[in-house]
């Protein structure tokens, strides 16, 4: 298979959101962000920079029509400061202008006083003053308290994850119509066109239906544009209203870095206990997740760290708390893993200090305790078509992972300056929204008159080849040629109430919809073939290779000459499919279930 948007992106011809040729009329805005990390806003003075040229108009909080909160979990983020400030980089003002140049001079014009306030940026500290986005959740297994006397050596240790900054090619960045009749339309560098559509619409107190949200692709995302990309959207939105102009606004990469959040940072504690042959019995941990000011993803991201505490190894006797720590940093968020990579940090690093306690290789403490068939999860879920011991005996098969680490350990002994370093992690991975009911996907497909076919999925494309995938689904399912398909952009008008594309399900619901979508289609031309055939029986139709053949025999009907008469016929040609993933459940009150 190959990525149909490679072509496009090596020849400087993929459109990307700054690309959008731009309307007539459009103004340009820019953002006016706090310099200090907590505070109490003491004056705005937005004076001098609305009397320079070229500057429309400046916006604050008290121009919002509707509700002045972006948060998507839980309520707790305004989109506009109002009287304090809870982050250095938090948005006061939104500055438009008939320039770029012109609003980022007015930006150096705009004069802010603020109180300071206490700041607390280690997640610590925030817990022991009980700054907590939600009280602390604990997965459990076995009984831990009775477990350590039953080991042979216990180890306990710290470990400190940093963050990450995601850096996508593309910055942050959105455009917003107005439309007649009140409402918006956004051009998004987004992840989640419906939170976009959604948080819009409460920030301009419409509507949804009023509010379209549309994506091309985007350049890069990581997790970084899953939730914030909402904020620099409905900005570009709200001043698309007031003003009924267009507007864009392009975040540079100095603001983009400073105004958004990273992969969340955790310190946490741990304890482990084992046998003296290198069996696991009982592993007890304690994460700090730092969230920063305001929710975000970071509860989500909680949960996934939860659910990946022994990462790819059954430990009978299990207790996992985690707290997620409100500071006073930009409100973390999604960055690939999702907060799984933190928690196999942290166990990799308790084995890692646990062989030196026991004086053997880490290696064989992680080979002896991987993950069996039906062994259980500490959130009760049994590991099924388990392939743990299967994948370590390749990778050793094919790698050779033992002669590395004696060549390392040779080269280090020998060499004083420069030294390597050479590991070995399994890894188990969730694939799904921990979210039940995020699990779905819808899309629609036309066949057009000519036989081509046009594709509307809630997937969106950010270099990870998702609407080749589509494609290709769609050409197995119907036996024709890739180049007949067309994924559209991802539109809120033709696909609603979409997930975001995350948790590495993007493929599989929207492929799985697109699938459907198409077999409802090619039941409906089985039926019409079998009436051209005079062929009674349409289970007895099937296409290969654009040809239509009936009982396996090739017949005179190809696949153009198919649609075009079955259009004649006023056979429907279109269909939307709808997918959710089946057998998906997790029981928050008891912190059990399949997830």
């Amino acid at each position: 298979m190959k990525n149909s948007d490679v072509l496009l992106h090596v020849t400087g011809r993929s459109v990307f959101l700054d690309d959008i040729p731009q309307p007539e009329g459009l103004l340009h805005a820019a953002v006016f962000a706090s310099p200090k990390s907590h505070g109490n806003i003491k004056k705005l003075n937005l004076t001098n920079a609305k009397s320079l040229d070229g500057i429309v108009d400046i916006f604050t909080h008290e121009d919002i029509p509707g509700e002045n909160q972006i948060g998507g979990i839980i309520r707790d983020e305004v989109l506009l400061a109002n009287d304090h400030v809870l982050f250095a980089g938090e948005p006061i003002a939104l500055v438009v202008g008939t320039s770029r140049i012109a609003v980022r001079k007015a930006l150096k014009a705009i004069k802010l006083e603020i109180d300071f306030l206490p700041v607390i940026t280690d997640p610590r500290e925030a817990f022991k003053k009980g700054e907590l986005i939600i009280p602390p959740r604990t997965f459990s297994l076995g009984n831990i308290e009775n477990a350590w006397n039953e080991c042979d050596i216990i180890v306990e240790g710290q470990v400190e994850s940093g963050s990450q900054e995601h850096f996508y090619m593309e910055p942050q960045s959105a455009m917003a119509l107005p439309r007649e009749g009140g409402g918006v339309m956004i051009y998004s560098s987004t992840q989640a066109p419906t939170a976009v559509q959604r948080i819009a619409a409460r920030v301009l107190g419409l509507p949804m239906h009023l509010v379209e949200v549309d994506v091309r692709r985007i350049g890069g995302g990581f997790g970084g544009k899953e939730d914030q990309a909402t904020a620099w959207a409905c900005l570009a939105a709200l001043a698309a209203f007031k003003l009924n102009k267009p507007v864009k606004l392009v975040l540079d990469r100095r603001e983009d870095i400073s105004m958004t959040g990273k992969r969340h940072p955790y310190t946490s504690d741990f304890k482990i206990g084992l046998k003296k042959d290198g069996t696991i019995h009982a592993y007890e941990v304690m994460y700090y997740q730092n969230a920063g000011a305001a929710t975000d993803l970071s509860t989500a991201i909680l949960e996934r760290t939860l659910f990946h505490v022994t990462n790819s190894y059954f430990i009978p006797n299990v207790k996992a708390t985690a707290a997620s720590c409100r500071t006073n940093l930009p409100p973390f968020t999604a960055f690939r893993g999702f907060g799984g990579p933190q928690a196999m940090f942290v166990i990799e690093a308790a084995i890692y200090k646990a062989s030196e306690a026991l004086k053997i290789p880490a290696s064989l403490i992680q080979q002896k305790n991987l993950l069996e068939e039906n062994s259980t999860f500490p959130y009760g879920q049994k590991a099924k078509n388990c392939n743990a011991r299967e994948c370590w005996q390749e990778a050793e098969k094919h790698f050779k992972p033992a002669d590395i680490l004696r060549e390392t350990e040779a080269f280090n002994a020998q060499n004083a300056q420069y030294k390597k370093g050479a590991a070995i992690m399994p890894i188990c991975f969730g694939i799904s929204f921990t979210n039940t009911a995020l699990n779905q996907a819808g899309a629609l497909v036309h066949v057009y008159t000519d036989g081509s076919v046009g594709i509307s999925t809630a997937a969106i494309e950010m270099g990870q080849g998702v609407n080749m995938k589509i494609r290709h689904v769609a050409a197995q399912t119907f036996s024709i040629s890739e180049d007949r398909i067309r994924i559209e952009s991802t539109n809120t008008t033709r696909i609603a109430n979409t997930s975001p594309t995350a948790a590495s399900s993007g493929a599989d619901l929207n492929g799985k919809a697109t699938e459907i979508a198409c077999n409802i289609i090619k039941e409906h031309l089985k039926r019409a073939a079998s009436d051209i055939l005079n062929h009674p029986f349409p289970e007895d139709i099937g296409f290969k290779n654009e040809k239509v053949y009936c009982r396996d025999i090739e017949t005179d009907l190809t696949w153009e000459k198919l649609i075009d008469t079955a259009y004649w016929k006023r056979v429907n040609l279109s269909a939307h499919g709808f997918y959710a993933t089946p057998r998906l459940y997790f029981d928050r009150t008891v912190e059990k279930g399949d997830p």
